[in-house]
């Protein structure tokens, strides 16, 4: 089974050490996403329209709400993995972040020597120390914008109806938000609303809700709340339909993420 081997959660937003042992279904993040492999088999994703190989000598970078997800027949063995989810405005703070579409580059080696090194203190459940993380994180970020290659990977113009139907979506309801009267709401039938929110952020406005949904049960699970607590407050009937809606975007369950090394500290 997929597993967390460590994780940490600080103001940067989150790294975890994972043990990848099945295929990730599609998926989107609101954070600036990078993914490195520390070692085990190689793996190949698809991000948006373009297939990736990750290995060791590379490392794959995923914008926010890109689509991504690994391919079946070419990710049936385990790898374990180093995964990066920035805040936009963390980084934004610290350097000038171009945006970049989803691609790989050659890993240096001093940010090969970061990577591992950073697995292997998140490795160990020890405590580690938060300033340390944060600083390794930013080295490596630093590394990453100075490597990649920029260009023109900017979305079309976002529509104001669909800025105006965003709030409207952030609010989880049982069953999910009703995406035609969201749609009604500004003025577009459900169908034209589907299309003009692919157009602007790239993604369906399904996998939107259900990234913020992710992204809340993370941060729920970092504080003292038994699971089927958090289930009902995020609007399920039932602890088991949170465990498989969980499991089947991220890879494991929500048990395994609470239970990982260091996952509750926050940077001091």
């Amino acid at each position: 089974m997929t597993g967390i081997l460590g994780a940490y959660r600080g103001d940067f937003g989150r790294v975890t050490y994972l043990d990848i042992t099945r295929p990730i279904a599609t998926h989107a993040h609101p954070h600036i996403h990078m993914l490195f492999k520390v070692s085990g088999a190689d793996r190949s994703m698809q991000v948006e329209n373009s297939a990736i190989e990750l290995h060791r000598s590379n490392w794959i970078l995923v914008n926010p709400w890109q689509r991504h997800f690994d391919i079946p027949e070419q990710c049936q063995a385990p790898t374990q993995m180093l995964a990066l989810y920035i805040e936009k405005d963390w980084c934004r703070q610290r350097m000038d972040w171009p945006s970049f579409a989803g691609s790989e580059c050659a890993i240096t080696a001093g940010m090969r020597i970061r990577v591992d090194l950073l697995a292997r203190m998140l490795g160990r459940g020890a405590n580690v120390d938060g300033n340390w993380v944060e600083q390794m994180v930013s080295s490596i970020m630093c590394e990453a914008a100075r490597l990649a290659s920029a260009h023109d990977s900017e979305r079309a113009a976002m529509d104001f109806r669909i800025r105006r139907a965003l709030p409207a979506l952030r609010v989880r309801t049982k069953g999910g938000p009703d995406f035609e009267a969201v749609a009604r709401s500004v003025g577009m039938s459900r169908s034209r609303f589907f299309e003009q929110f692919r157009n602007s952020m790239g993604i369906a406005p399904n996998m939107y809700v259900d990234a913020l949904l992710i992204e809340r049960a993370i941060s729920l699970l970092g504080e003292d709340k038994p699971i089927d607590d958090i289930a009902e407050t995020l609007g399920f009937s039932a602890q088991s339909s949170f465990t498989r809606f969980f499991k089947e975007r991220v890879g494991f369950p929500p048990s395994s993420l609470r239970q990982a090394p260091q996952f509750s500290q926050m940077a001091q």
